[in-house]
């Protein structure tokens, strides 16, 4: 729990839109990081599930315009937090993706790289 914000991780190599359609089936929505201390704790979680070396999709992409990061509801994302580096500012990397010490921009489709979802519940 962060924020009174609990998280779980949903396995599998889907699309971000798949994630997010997953999300809600299990009663949440994607994981929307909006703090530093948020990104900090999100990461321990996912170092506790043992989840070293792989990826999962958060909320956020900047499809609709490149470099302005929405949320699924349509807002501008406040925070994103993102590795150096990134964005890399490849057109086509249009969603968010976390790791246990990463925050990554790739393509929306299912990803060799993206192994679960982070849902918010």
């Amino acid at each position: 729990m962060v924020h009174s914000s609990c998280y779980q991780t949903l396995s599998g190599q889907v699309a971000q839109w798949t994630g997010r359609a997953n999300c809600q089936d299990a009663g949440g929505h994607l994981a929307l990081v909006t703090t530093a201390e948020e990104t900090s704790a999100i990461q321990a979680y996912l170092l506790t599930k043992g989840l070293l070396e792989v990826l999962g999709w958060i909320d956020g992409t900047d499809a609709a315009t490149d470099g302005v990061w929405l949320a699924g509801s349509g807002e501008e994302l406040p925070y994103i937090g993102f590795t150096l580096g990134e964005p890399n500012g490849w057109v086509f990397e249009n969603c968010l993706t976390v790791g246990i010490s990463v925050v990554i921009d790739l393509t929306c489709d299912s990803n060799s790289y993206v192994q679960y979802t982070l849902c918010e519940i």
